[in-house]
């Protein structure tokens, strides 16, 4: 049967309870060790799996169904091997995007030139980084030549890979530039594809002052960082500061 339940301290395996907003890039669970536990987790709308944990792709509301399987002839409680946790994002109707273009997300695919919502996996000093490309963010061209980012992202089914590289991650960036000043992993970023690289890999750069860290969390607190300048983001519990190449935000309308 199919229940949709309250996550609670006790039953929620997750690390987000029932209803909390998330945006992309979130962890929401770690898949193995809840499987050594009796628990699956199974990636729902706006969710993906990705190096044995569950992430968010779109912003909105985490809800859980839980698919217990019952054992024919046997009900006892103790059996939990079967639990099955889908995991999904559900999205309010403002964040719902309404073009074509954006319901056709299962069809569209990277393209050069394209601005990505990706997330940091890893950081390898001192060259590049490698992100999960989780979103397509659309633009349409404005009057004075400009682009203007839409209201909305498109996410993918499944993260493409991207690398980042060290002399794409700020506007003339110099060969000293310490990679780990500018972003680390776990952090959000918005990038352009630059170029393609290997098999099914993106190259990524986010010279452009709009484009990257949009969101960090402090690494000693768990607080979502705040930007200070275009260079650092504030732990507005502790007060540290960290290094990263920070997105400028870009103007509505």
């Amino acid at each position: 049967t199919n229940d949709t339940i309250t996550m609670t301290s006790k039953s929620n395996p997750l690390g987000k309870k029932l209803g909390t907003t998330v945006t992309p890039g979130d962890r929401l669970g770690n898949i193995l060790a809840l499987r050594n536990k009796g628990v699956n987790l199974i990636a729902g709308n706006g969710t993906y799996i990705r190096h044995g944990h569950m992430y968010a792709s779109i912003t909105g509301q985490a809800i859980t169904t839980v698919d217990q399987e019952e054992d024919n002839g046997n009900n006892s409680a103790e059996n939990d091997g079967n639990t099955k946790w889908i995991v999904s994002i559900q999205q309010s109707q403002q964040q719902q995007p309404q073009s074509a273009y954006a319901k056709a997300s299962t069809t569209i695919c990277p393209q050069v030139g394209s601005v990505i919502l990706g997330r940091v996996t890893r950081v390898v000093r001192p060259s590049y980084a490698v992100v999960d490309i989780i979103a397509i963010v659309p633009t349409e061209p404005t009057n004075n030549g400009q682009s203007k980012q839409q209201p909305y992202i498109i996410p993918f089914h499944e993260p493409f890979a991207g690398t980042l590289r060290q002399n794409e991650i700020k506007p003339q960036s110099a060969i000293e530039l310490e990679i780990s000043d500018c972003l680390r992993p776990g952090d959000v970023v918005l990038a352009r594809i630059h170029a393609l690289g290997g098999e099914k890999e993106f190259i990524l750069s986010t010279a452009e002052t709009e484009l990257g860290v949009v969101k960090a969390t402090c690494e000693s607190s768990g607080y979502d960082l705040v930007p200070v300048s275009y260079k650092e983001m504030e732990c507005p519990v502790t007060k540290v500061k960290e290094g990263r190449k920070v997105a400028k935000p870009r103007a509505a309308a």
